[in-house]
Parts: structure tokens; C-alpha cells; sequence
């Protein structure tokens, strides 16, 4: 069997492929959608299907025992080409499908309906399928139902492609991941609030309450995220079960806050609480989610912007939020900061001559060799390359000197790696910072920058301190 190609396919492939979801794990987003395509339409066979250069394969899929077939058999082949909804009643009786073999095998493809998934520039990327082993048709309310649905899943891909693009441009924020969760979560809540199915299903915790706050519905992931049974829950109020000070009003976004569990801990949840009416009466849904595991990416992702991927050393973002503070600290105690700028002689060499690999290794061994000889209230930081800042509060001025001097000699001291030995040095620019000056943190650090050039160019392997004064001070 041969099977069309769309004017754009290669485009299309492209953008396919820029995706990355082809030949990935089951994702719940995926499968909650397939799932409902079968309650709704009452189908046994329902796919999330993306079409590859010479395949279809299935993001996700129900009453299949197979994860793919060739392009040449597959049904989603022609939604692509048309762009545009395919609803096939009798496969038997369709020239373009009578003589495939998933259709002419016993209890083989009868009915098919599949709805174009398109990507932000509009290139057919497969189709949300439902399919059955009888004829049948599909009413305008079907249709309609299964084309939500649809929009779900491309709204999902769309979103994804808008985040890819995102981390290529180094711009990846933790907003961009909280829009595609809201958007997700708010499209389907519109889609299946009264399809209890889905309420028990889904992976937020549900609840229904009453105007005087009863708990009306509560679903199993409510029961694993509090530790309330259903029918331990049913008919208790709202206060007595997670929130205790009352329940947030509904807004239009969602709130932040803590929910109470049984066993008297307390979660980080995400609240979007909407108010609705039945037979006059005021009934509220509450959806629930667990945010703890996003406070601690959170928390991580702010460490990690802070702190130099191959020393571990504070970075130069972290200096530059220290050194202001550590400024406002000795106007305070009216005791000098001294802060040493330092950039190793000879590291370009061993970079060079043994590879950037030994290179690395160096500057690992440089960094933990700077902080074991520093204060535990002083800082290190690796400021860029092969240079870095050290912050020394309260320092002995007196003591200065001797004290650079012993971390030139600690950084001369030769490391060996698998055989080889490797040997830098480093020239030192001190500046000094005292409570009466006005100079901000910018110029303190071009002061020693300035001065640690001066060092290299008398000789390096030296330290250089700078003064407000013309006046030479190598050492």
C-alpha cells in the first residue's frame, strides 16, 4: 500500500521531531485524554498517534497491544494529508481502506474518527483517534466533544513547543512550567467537571462542598493526599478536615496556601476553587495540587543559579548579591573588608598542553584548595575562567600581606594527575575596603581587578595592593 504525503512534510517532520515525544514514556496528560475519548464515545480502541517519516506511532492508546505500524496502513496518514477532521463509517466500504490489513483481519477496523493535532505553525503533527471494530457514526455532539479534547492535547503540544524554545535561548523559568500546568489543568476542569470518571482519576485531589462548607465529593486522590476516606470525609466540613482558619474565597487564579493532613502534617498546595449553582443551591469544587515537589525544584534551581557547575564554588551572580552585603557590614562594624582578586599564572599552558580535562581537574583542586585555607565567614567565588574573588570580613590589615602571600604559595603547589604534574601560579590584586569610603561594589572590584594586572605585569606570582594613591606596592 502507498500512502499520501502533505506539500510541507518536510517542515512538518522537522518540527516533529523538535518536539522530542516520539518513542517517549507514557505521560498521564495523554492517557486522562484517551481514556475519556472511550467513555465519551463509547469505543473499545482510542490513540494519541503522532505520524513519523515512515511510521505512526502511539503517545498513548487504549485497546491496542501494539505501540506502532508502518505509515503505509495507517488511517492517521490521510487526516494528515487533509488537515482537517476524517470520519470513516464503514472501513470495508471505503476504496481508500477496504484492503488493509487492520481492516480485513477478523474483528479488524470498522469505524474510524480522528482530528488533525497541529503545532504552533499549524503542521499536522497526527491525530486523536477513536476507533471501533463496527461500523457506526459519529453525532454533531460527539464530534464536538472529541474536537475539545483534541484542542487539549494540541494546546499540550503547543505549550511544549513553546517551552523547547524557551531552554534553546537559555530563558527557562519556572513561569513558563507553571503556565503550561495552569493552562493544562484549567482546560480539562472546564471539559470534565461533572464526569465523575475523570474527577476520580485525576491526579489533584477533588472536592465538592456545600454553602455551609460540607464535603459533598471527594475523590481517591484526595483520600491519598490527606488520608481521608471518602466515606470518612463525606458530610464533614471543610475546617475540620484541612483547613482549619477557613476556607480561601474563590478567586479567578489560583491561591497558594497549606492544607492540613490526617495525621496532623501540613502540604504546600495550589487551591483553584470555583462557585457554581445547582437547583439554586451554591456548590463549590475545590481542586487541590501538591506543590511541594515545585518548591523544591524552586529552591533548587536558585541554588543552582548561584553556584559554579564545575567548582561548586559560589558564582558570579552570588558574588555580586555577597559583596553589597558585606560592604553594608563593615560601615556597620567599622571593621575592613579586604577582597583579593586572583587569575593563575600558567593555567592556559596546562589547558594547552594536557587538555581542557586536565584543566578542569586543576581548577577543582585550586578551588578546594582556596576554601580550606580561608575562615568559615569568608567567601570564595570563581568569578570566570581561571579567576577568583575571595571576601575576607574583618580582617586584620597587619595580617594581610602574610596571609596572601601563604595563598600564593598554597596555589604553587604542584598537583598531580594520572602522572602528570601540574604547576600554576597566581597574581593577587588586594583591595581594601574601609567603613568611611564611598566607592560602590562595582568600582572595589575593579580596584582589585586593576591591581591583580599590576601584580601579573611586574612579574606574577605576586600580590599587588591597591591604593587610592598612584604608588607602586609590589610585593
Amino acid at each position: 500500500m502507498s500512502y499520501p504525503l502533505p506539500f510541507n512534510e518536510d517542515a512538518r517532520l522537522a518540527a516533529l521531531n523538535e518536539l522530542a515525544l516520539l518513542d517517549t514514556a507514557n505521560e498521564p496528560v495523554f492517557d486522562r485524554i484517551t481514556r475519556l475519548v472511550t467513555h465519551l464515545l463509547n469505543v473499545p480502541i482510542a490513540t494519541v498517534t503522532l505520524v513519523d517519516a515512515d511510521r505512526q506511532w502511539f503517545k498513548s492508546k487504549i485497546g491496542l497491544d501494539i505501540s506502532e505500524t508502518p505509515r503505509d496502513v495507517a488511517f492517521c496518514a490521510y487526516t494528515v494529508i487533509q488537515a482537517a477532521p476524517l470520519i470513516v463509517k464503514d472501513a470495508l466500504i471505503d476504496e481508500r481502506f477496504a484492503s488493509n490489513p487492520y481492516v480485513t483481519m477478523p474483528d479488524g477496523v470498522r469505524f474510524y474518527a480522528g482530528l488533525p493535532l497541529k503545532s504552533s505553525q499549524g503542521y499536522v503533527l497526527g491525530s486523536l483517534c477513536a476507533m471501533d471494530t463496527k461500523p457506526r457514526s459519529l453525532s454533531a455532539t460527539e464530534q464536538a466533544a472529541m474536537q475539545d479534547l483534541a484542542d487539549i492535547v494540541a494546546g499540550e503540544i503547543q505549550l511544549r513547543e513553546r517551552l523547547i524554545a524557551e531552554q534553546k535561548s537559555k530563558e527557562v523559568s519556572q513561569r513558563a512550567l507553571k503556565a503550561l500546568h495552569l493552562s493544562l489543568e484549567q482546560q480539562i476542569e472546564q471539559r470534565t467537571r461533572e464526569l465523575s470518571l475523570v474527577i476520580e482519576t485525576a491526579y489533584d485531589a477533588y472536592l465538592s462542598i456545600d454553602e455551609i462548607g460540607r464535603v459533598l465529593d471527594w475523590n481517591h486522590a484526595a483520600e491519598v493526599m490527606f488520608g481521608w476516606q471518602r466515606k470518612e470525609a463525606l458530610a464533614r466540613t471543610i475546617t475540620t478536615l484541612m483547613f482549619p482558619e477557613g476556607l480561601p474565597h474563590a478567586s479567578t487564579s489560583p491561591i497558594m496556601g497549606k492544607a492540613k493532613r490526617r495525621d496532623g502534617g501540613w502540604l504546600p498546595v495550589e487551591i483553584r476553587l470555583k462557585s457554581y449553582a445547582v437547583n439554586g443551591r451554591e456548590r463549590r469544587s475545590l481542586f487541590i495540587h501538591d506543590i511541594t515537589e515545585r518548591q523544591q525544584l524552586e529552591r533548587l534551581r536558585n541554588q543552582e543559579a548561584r553556584e559554579d557547575a564545575l567548582t561548586t564554588l559560589p558564582n558570579r551572580r552570588a558574588l555580586d548579591e555577597r559583596l553589597p552585603e558585606a560592604m553594608a557590614r563593615v560601615r556597620r562594624t567599622r571593621k575592613p573588608l579586604a577582597v583579593l582578586f586572583m587569575d593563575l599564572d600558567g593555567f592556559k599552558g596546562v589547558n594547552d598542553r594536557y587538555g581542557h580535562a586536565m584543566g578542569d581537574e586543576l581548577l577543582r583542586d585550586i578551588a578546594l584548595r582556596l576554601q580550606q585555607s580561608v575562615r568559615e565567614t569568608d567567601f570564595v567565588a570563581r568569578w570566570a575562567g581561571d579567576e577568583f574573588v575571595l571576601l575576607l570580613e574583618g580582617v586584620d590589615s597587619g595580617a594581610l600581606v602574610t596571609f596572601t602571600n601563604k595563598l600564593i604559595r598554597t596555589i604553587e603547589q604542584p598537583l598531580i594527575v594520572a602522572g602528570v604534574t601540574l604547576n600554576v601560579s597566581t597574581s593577587v590584586g588586594v583591595a581594601l575596603f574601609m567603613p568611611e569610603a564611598v566607592e560602590t561594589a562595582k568600582e572595589l572590584l575593579k580596584r582589585a581587578d586593576v591591581a591583580m594586572y599590576e601584580a601579573k605585569h611586574a612579574g606574577k606570582g605576586r600580590l599587588h595592593l591597591a591604593q587610592s594613591v598612584d604608588i607602586s606596592n609590589d610585593i
